[in-house]
């Protein structure tokens, strides 16, 4: 009897390593209607958020990795399905920044799309479950 409680209790215990809370970041930044330059990042969350806005769901294939890189295993599918994550992030808050001048006839336009967002992510069998924080307001 004890062997199994000892057993769920590691079970549980895994599955709670698993889930992580992150800020992923994304921006665009656009010179006359082209991308010119975009960046991903993905940091953990140095506080804990509240409020679920919504869920999405991504199908993934799980690399093997060896003991030390398993820590890192949702670092690593985020950035594998990068653009999935972003369809999820885009039905949260996106902030544009946008700028013009004309100069000898000519019009210059520059954007920036922002996406920061809190998520919480972990893997549920063969899906990468991205919780979805709610912003805060300021």
């Amino acid at each position: 009897m004890k062997f199994g409680i000892k057993v769920c209790l590691l079970v549980c215990l895994v599955g709670f390593l698993r889930a992580q809370d992150f800020v992923i970041s994304y921006a665009m930044q656009v010179h006359n209607g082209i991308a010119t330059n975009q960046s991903f990042g993905i940091t953990r969350a140095l506080k804990k958020y509240q409020g679920l806005e919504y869920r999405c769901e991504i199908p993934v294939d799980e690399p093997k990795l060896d003991s030390k890189q398993e820590l890192f295993l949702l670092d690593i599918l985020l950035k594998t399905y990068q653009n999935a994550v972003l369809d999820c992030l885009y039905k949260s808050e996106v902030r544009i920044e946008s700028s013009g001048f004309n100069a000898n006839s000519q019009n210059q336009n520059r954007a920036t799309l922002r996406i920061i967002t809190p998520l919480n992510a972990y893997l549920e069998g063969g899906l990468l479950v991205l919780e979805v924080y709610e912003k805060e307001r300021k």
